[in-house]
């Protein structure tokens, strides 16, 4: 089977809009000026021009990615997938179909085939007790979400499986932090798993008000970084580097690798692997 091309926009933070085999995917959508003492750099997201969503896939519950404003505002009728123990507060936020998912489940929606894996991140306290996660979205092509996550062993599981990853590279402020991917460690995590083509997520757009001006490096930067890192540990990978709001386009190409579940008995090290 035949992969089919991916359009591809960086609509900004982790919120990535995906057209691949007529399906169009949201992931994780911020689409607002402001949060809290946070502002927006790049383009504010034209949601005329952003269309209308088959597919919203949400990491994990932190309000600069379960932002309900935003899902609110998204065009269409989609169906929104979330990890298990979000979706009450989901359906308080759209009107439609709303999907729990723990790691290793499956959900087939339309063409689309969506893998539920795990992300090393955080929960909030006071917030709802949902397992941060990353997808595996298949529409022949095979894209890896990975949300907002922390390297972890089983990462390596998706080693040949994967065509595209996104990858978070950085968080909102100045300093990275636990449960998260930097430029350095995010381009390990290419050498583990071998992509086709990587895309940096996750930097370049929210940072506290003001700050830019007397230290903009990391809001500017880590896409850049990555890449150069990528360049030394991972080079038969392609590195696309997009500021928010930028675009670009993947070929298609023939099938090099098939998928199997593995369904592990720590949520934690669950994955998938090459059969």
């Amino acid at each position: 089977m035949d992969r089919p091309a991916i359009d591809l926009r960086f609509v900004g933070h982790a919120t990535v809009l995906l057209e691949v085999g007529g399906v169009r995917i949201l992931t994780d959508p911020f689409l607002r000026h402001r949060l809290g003492p946070l502002e927006r750099h790049g383009p504010l997201p034209d949601l005329d021009a952003l269309g209308d969503v088959d597919v919203i896939v949400v990491s994990h519950g932190h309000p600069d990615h379960f932002d309900r404003a935003s899902l609110g505002a998204v065009s269409g009728h989609p169906v929104i997938v979330v990890p298990r123990g979000l979706g009450e507060a989901a359906r308080r936020a759209v009107r439609g179909d709303v999907v729990e998912m723990g790691v290793g489940e499956q959900l087939d929606v339309g063409r689309l085939g969506i893998t539920a894996l795990p992300a090393r991140h955080w929960i909030s306290p006071g917030s709802p007790r949902a397992q941060p996660l990353g997808y595996l979205l298949d529409v022949g092509s095979r894209v890896y979400f990975a949300g907002d996550t922390g390297r972890y062993p089983a990462m390596r599981d998706l080693a040949g499986a994967v065509d595209v990853a996104l990858l978070p590279v950085w968080t909102w402020g100045p300093h990275l932090g636990p449960g998260h991917l930097g430029p350095r460690s995010a381009a390990e995590v290419l050498a583990d798993i071998g992509p086709g083509v990587a895309i940096p997520i996750h930097w370049g757009t929210l940072y506290p008000r003001r700050l830019h001006h007397v230290w903009s490096r990391p809001l500017m930067e880590p896409g850049d970084r990555f890449a150069s890192h990528a360049a030394g540990l991972a080079p038969d990978v392609a590195i696309r580097v997009l500021r928010p709001g930028e675009a670009t386009s993947i070929p298609g190409s023939p099938r090099r690798a098939h998928l199997r579940e593995d369904r592990g008995p720590d949520d934690r090290q669950a994955g998938v692997r090459l059969a």
